[in-house]
């Protein structure tokens, strides 16, 4: 009885308004959002021509709105996208990036039988209309939010993406919890509602849109309403490629620095982490410090976007995968390093370097021949950690191939900074690594002997004898 009552209702408003000529057809949207919906004829039956040109203009000769003869495709003219199903009873018109210029009384119909008045509504709203860039990762699984006023709490949430024109997603109460369901629409009814889009594939990059369904009133539609769709947030998607596995070879009782690199809208206060295969994740706690597990040593350098790991005195226990990674609202993003440690011994003890201040010294150092690497040199830190050398203090450091497999490391004007411990090893650049094994390390200590002269105390010892002996003759 109730159903049949709105329906008459309904009739009525109808039959008034095309006697009356007002305003038919109200449709919301707010300021920097976007709106859809579908202009009909009220007597579907006999006015709708589907072979007629079709129009949506604020005045006839559109020059502030869109018009086509094309059924079945959709028609841009800037912001405006217009589609005719020649199969349907109604067009679709759609506007993007309203702005309150838009508000106000506009026509749709075909270009000779039939016409209807539309009033766009366009609000401010500071939980619509907003615009974002989200970056996700082949295989990644995200999740966007989408805000609402909470006036929308019981309608219908509905998700669309953007290609030529919209293009239905799901909506509130299609949507399932299943685990092959790529798309996931859940509505909290608590102002927000959260669209999860598993395993990204470089196919979903685009323009998506968040909205609700809803009529000329901010109350819920009932089953016979005429609706339109305000989208109340765009999301613009772009996927890139994943940090990809890299193998790193590093050797029995010697040491590898690893330094991961993310992605610029990554760095900053994103915490990043450490994993062993399938071990609990070690989180690094601090930024801008050597930070100490075990064996690992980890640095997280937020101005850089690195996260820096030593792993000394390596043992064939420390073989294995590790996940060098960032920890994201969505997911954790990682490149796999794949460690393999090579037990053979290649490469000698630790080896003793005396070096005379304001001369040169020269490191013999090894590096695997199979691989097209980097020359590296390092010293250590009071904590044990090989650090690369300053850039201020690089152009002392020359590296010259002696024979196959082992290149020389020569530092000139020696100096007292200079004394302490080095290590060589093979520099390998990735995409987002760079992996340093290390082979040769150097004890170097500082003499302050001029080359092939007496010690300096021994000849301002023989001064002072010198003196005395001029100063004895003189009394004579």
């Amino acid at each position: 009885m109730r159903v049949t009552f709105i329906i008459i209702i309904i009739i009525i408003i109808i039959t008034l308004c095309l006697i009356s000529g007002q305003v038919c057809l109200s449709v919301s949207g707010c300021s920097g959002g976007s709106v859809m919906f579908k202009c009909s004829s009220s007597n579907q039956e006999k006015s709708y021509d589907q072979f007629k040109g079709k129009y949506f203009c604020r005045n006839r000769n559109c020059t502030t709105g869109i018009s086509t003869e094309l059924q079945r495709g959709w028609v841009n003219n800037g912001r405006f996208t217009l589609y005719d199903d020649e199969n349907s009873r109604f067009f679709t018109v759609f506007i993007r990036k309203l702005s309150r210029e838009d508000d106000g009384k506009y026509t749709c119909g075909d270009n000779q039988k039939w016409s209807r008045d539309v009033e766009l509504k366009v609000n401010r709203n500071s939980s619509c209309g907003t615009s974002v860039i989200q970056t996700a990762y082949i295989g990644q699984t995200i999740t966007i939010r989408c805000e609402y006023d909470h006036k929308f709490k019981t309608h219908t949430k509905v998700f669309y993406r953007v290609k030529v024109g919209p293009e239905h997603v799901l909506n509130s109460s299609q949507s399932s919890q299943s685990s092959e369901d790529k798309f996931i629409l859940t509505d909290s009814q608590k102002d927000i509602f959260n669209v999860t889009i598993r395993d990204i594939s470089a196919e979903d990059g685009g323009v998506y849109l968040c909205g609700v369904e809803r009529d000329g009133s901010d109350k819920r539609p009932s089953e016979t309403s005429i609706t339109h769709i305000t989208f109340i947030k765009e999301i613009e998607l772009n996927v890139l490629s994943p940090i990809t596995s890299v193998q790193v070879e590093a050797y029995i009782s010697k040491s590898v620095f690893i330094t991961c690199e993310f992605p610029q809208e990554l760095k900053g206060t994103h915490k990043k982490f450490i994993q062993k295969d399938s071990s609990q994740k070690i989180p690094v706690d601090e930024q801008n410090r050597w930070v100490r597990h075990d064996k690992v040593q980890m640095y997280d350098d937020p101005s850089e976007g690195v996260l820096k790991v030593f792993i000394s005195d390596l043992s064939a226990a420390d073989e294995g995968t590790y996940r060098c990674g960032v920890i994201t609202a969505d997911d954790h993003l990682f490149t796999d390093i794949k460690l393999k440690i090579d037990q053979g011994d290649h490469f000698g003890e630790s080896s003793k370097s005396v070096a005379i201040i304001g001369e040169s010294v020269k490191l013999t150092c090894n590096y695997p021949e199979k691989q097209q690497t980097i020359k590296h040199i390092c010293k250590e830190n009071k904590k044990k950690i090989c650090q690369s050398i300053s850039s201020s203090e690089k152009q002392r450091f020359e590296f010259s191939d002696s024979t196959a497999g082992v290149f020389t490391a020569s530092i000139s004007n020696v100096s007292r900074r200079d004394a302490g411990v080095y290590w060589c090893g093979a520099e390998t650049r990735h995409k987002h690594l760079t992996s340093v094994s290390l082979t040769n390390k150097h004890e170097l200590t500082l003499s302050s002997m001029y080359s092939n002269h007496k010690p300096c105390t021994s000849i301002i010892h023989a001064c002072i004898l010198q003196c005395k002996y001029v100063s004895i003759l003189s009394d004579y």
